[in-house]
């Protein structure tokens, strides 16, 4: 399936590692321009340059996304720079679990702040670019947390959840222009932060390395973890002239693991 996204251009933000990393070579292995926002300077370097090797424009910005300035910036400069936007991927976030006993206020905001409004942020710089091209695609990653509640997983429960409720309220908004928004569900994701929860799980657990892993792999009804480069599909065809028609919508990809039933 030609997917229609060369010379498209694209922001990631999030892009300097993980599944951001992942979606990002995967726009590029397509032919399109990208943009890969990020704090980590030498990761941004390093991912830059694995997309140029693809034979396309890269664009690196160092960026801090709870700022309004922020997000305001990686958009601006992704559009002036490759000459205009045709597709948004939300996808940065921050790291904090917990329960509401355990969490001070500043944690329980930090997920609200720096990553659902962050993405509301990065979607209102990115509207006046995306009406200017006629319309465009918007993608938003929120975990699984927004359908599950895990032990500790407050945080990400509050900020998915009000994520996808966002999406749904503004892919109304936009819709007649044209313009798509959509958000994908990944579950834990096999990233390069897994060897660290794996260590910690085995710690937990008391187990080896090969059982902690064995015991996340048992949540997964596909026999295995998920992978970026499983997310990176979806959120290509997404972005597609072929998904014109889906909007306002939360998919999972989660190999099973969501135990309940969503329609």
């Amino acid at each position: 399936m030609d997917l229609a996204l060369k010379n498209k251009s694209v922001v990631v933000t999030g892009g300097n590692r993980g599944i951001g990393r992942g979606i990002a070579l995967a726009f590029a292995g397509e032919g399109a321009n990208v943009a890969i926002v990020g704090r980590d300077a030498k990761a941004l370097a390093a991912v830059k340059g694995e997309i140029e090797a693809k034979g396309v424009k890269a664009l690196a910005i160092a960026a801090d996304l709870f700022t309004a300035e922020g997000c305001s910036r990686a958009v601006n400069e992704t559009a002036e720079t490759f000459g205009g936007l045709d597709v948004l991927v939300n996808n940065a976030s921050t790291s904090v679990s917990g329960r509401l006993e355990t969490l001070t206020d500043e944690q329980l905001m930090e997920r609200l702040t720096g990553k659902t409004l962050a993405y509301m942020r990065c979607c209102r710089a990115a509207l006046p670019w995306l009406r200017k091209a006629g319309g465009g695609r918007i993608v938003c990653i929120g975990g699984g947390a927004a359908r599950r509640a895990e032990k500790t997983s407050l945080p990400s429960g509050l900020g998915n959840s009000a994520l996808t409720n966002f999406v749904k309220h503004f892919s109304n908004d936009v819709a007649a222009e044209k313009i798509t928004v959509n958000v994908v569900h990944p579950p834990f994701t096999k990233t390069d932060r897994y060897p660290g929860r794996l260590e910690a799980r085995a710690k937990q657990l008391g187990v080896s390395l090969e059982e902690a892993e064995k015991s996340f792999v048992a949540n997964f009804p596909i026999g295995r973890l998920i992978e970026p480069a499983d997310i990176a599909p979806l959120v290509l065809f997404l972005a597609s002239p072929h998904a014109a028609a889906l909007t306002g919508q939360a998919i999972a990809i989660d190999g099973g693991s969501t135990p309940g039933i969503f329609y």
